[in-house]
């Protein structure tokens, strides 16, 4: 078995860091490849670019092929390992951080360990080669990296197949326009005409579903969204304003003093400092 690895582990970054990679890889497993983690640590991303192999994540278990991405959560006891007779070709990360955790509750993967059949290997080529090319982790790929993270977890959401949702349809379409359209402007008779009911029936079909307006719940989105803007990257308070689609940064920075008791200058100072 062959695997080139380029491993993080030993920097003093990875404690202040709200995203570290602690290894990134490719592995091309044989017939011996197995890996098992009681109450993991970290985080395992993996896309599978040839072969197949077993996945047991606590008492689930499903067979991950070419083409198949697969997700192992911290403090998760799980193991994995190749088929014998067409092992695992397989590219990967290791990561944690606080970043991942928001994301993970933000776009609500925190239950999703499997998703079959989807082109992400690019990010994680991304990832590698960025890695490759710094071989330390400095403030700027920690910077570029958790922005590659943040489009792989973007491009995962709209793939993710949930077997049993405890809502309409209807509020089920509301919902995934609003998760798709964060940094957009979303007006209310966009969302009417989705599902061709009035402006008030649109409100109570969601409400119903969801605890909140979809108003209310964009903009937590939006506030959820900008927390991570101003942590991992450098972007000023007007950029990420624009960015989110705020009236202007008057208003973006009053919304989020409210919602948070700390402007985002403030908010960004104390968790960067």
């Amino acid at each position: 078995m062959q695997e080139e690895i380029i491993s993080f582990l030993n920097e003093d970054t990875q404690m202040e860091s709200p995203f570290f990679i602690e290894m990134t890889g490719i592995s091309y497993c044989d017939e011996t490849y197995r890996i098992a983690r009681k109450n993991s640590s970290m985080y395992v991303f993996e896309y599978i670019l040839d072969g197949e192999g077993t996945v047991i994540v606590e008492d689930k278990q499903f067979i991950a092929k070419k083409g198949d991405f697969y997700l192992l959560h911290r403090q998760s006891n799980h193991e994995y390992y190749s088929d014998k007779t067409n092992p695992w070709t397989k590219i990967w990360f290791n990561a944690v951080g606080t970043l991942i955790d928001s994301l993970m509750k933000i776009y609500r993967l925190n239950n999703i360990n499997h998703i079959e059949d989807i082109d992400v290997g690019s990010y994680f080529y991304q990832i590698l080669d960025l890695a490759k090319q710094t071989r330390t982790s400095n403030p700027e790929f920690l910077r570029k990296s958790s922005l590659i993270f943040y489009e792989l977890i973007l491009s995962l959401y709209p793939n993710v197949h949930i077997e049993t949702k405890p809502f309409s349809k209807e509020a089920g379409i509301l919902k995934e326009y609003l998760d798709q359209n964060i940094m957009n402007k979303v007006e209310l008779k966009d969302l009417s005409q989705l599902i061709y009911h009035s402006n008030s029936q649109t409100i109570r079909i969601f409400k119903k579903a969801f605890g909140s307006t979809p108003y209310q719940y964009l903009m937590n989105q939006k506030l959820e969204l900008s927390k991570l803007l101003l942590l991992n990257t450098n972007k000023s308070i007007k950029e990420i304003s624009a960015e989110l689609n705020f009236y202007d940064e008057h208003y973006f920075s009053k919304y989020f003093n409210e919602k948070i008791g700390l402007s985002p200058r403030a908010y960004r100072r104390k968790h960067q400092s």
